[in-house]
C-alpha cells in the first residue's frame, strides 16, 4: 500500500498543480475577454464618437455569448503578392476600396475554413488589418450584416483570431451609418456562437 502512495502521490500533486495553473490561466483569459468587451461598452455609452452620441439614440448595453476560449484558434496566414484591391458594397449601396492582404486558414469545430483579411487603404503609416465574417447565427442571433474582427498581424505568419472579441458594426446599432457587408468568401457555414449578438434598438 504504501508503495502505491508514494507512487501515486506525486503523480496526483503534479495533476493538482496542473489544474490550479490551467484555472488560473482560464480566468486570466476571461478577465481579459471581458476588460476587451467593458472599453468598447464604455466608448459607446459615453464617447463623442459613439454613434448613440452622434445620432442622440438611446444607449442599451449589447449583449455577448458566454466566453469560451473553444473559439479562440491559431491560424495560418497566407500572404497575397498582388496586392489587388476590392470593391465591398456597404449597407448603404455604396462602396468601400480595400486591399486584399491574406488569408487566414484555421480548424474549428472538426472543419477547415479560411478568412479573406483586408487592410484599410488611406490610413497613413499604421497598417490596420480587419475581417468581415458572416455565419449561421446572422440574422437570428446575430446582427444580419455581419460581424467584425480586428487582427493585429506582424512578421509572423501565425496569427491568432478569437471570436470573443467579434463586434458588431455600427449600423447594427444607428441605421444611418455605412458598414461594409463581408465579402461572400467570408461566410462561414458553422454557428459562431461567440462574441457579440444582435444588438435591439
Amino acid at each position: 500500500m504504501k508503495k502505491l502512495f508514494y507512487f501515486l502521490g506525486p503523480i496526483i500533486i503534479i495533476i493538482f498543480a496542473y489544474t490550479i495553473f490551467r484555472t488560473g490561466e482560464d480566468e486570466d483569459y476571461i478577465n481579459k475577454i471581458e476588460e476587451e468587451r467593458a472599453s468598447r461598452v464604455k466608448f459607446l455609452k459615453v464617447s463623442d464618437a459613439s454613434p448613440f452620441q452622434l445620432y442622440d439614440k438611446e444607449f442599451a448595453e449589447p449583449e455577448y455569448y458566454p466566453i469560451s476560449s473553444d473559439y479562440r484558434v491559431n491560424a495560418k496566414l497566407e500572404r497575397l503578392q498582388t496586392k489587388e484591391r476590392m470593391t465591398i458594397t456597404n449597407s448603404d449601396g455604396s462602396e468601400t476600396i480595400y486591399q486584399k492582404f491574406a488569408y487566414a486558414i484555421f480548424t474549428l469545430k472538426g472543419q477547415q475554413h479560411r478568412l479573406l483579411i483586408l487592410k484599410h487603404l488611406n490610413m497613413g503609416a499604421i497598417a490596420q488589418y480587419f475581417t468581415g465574417f458572416a455565419d449561421n447565427t446572422s440574422g437570428t442571433d446575430t446582427y444580419g450584416g455581419g460581424r467584425y474582427l480586428d487582427l493585429e498581424i506582424g512578421k509572423s505568419d501565425n496569427i491568432v483570431i478569437d471570436f470573443n472579441l467579434a463586434y458588431n458594426p455600427y449600423c447594427a446599432y444607428v441605421d444611418q451609418y455605412q458598414c461594409p457587408f463581408p465579402p461572400k468568401e467570408n461566410v462561414l457555414p458553422i454557428r459562431i456562437e461567440a462574441g457579440e449578438k444582435d444588438y435591439h434598438k
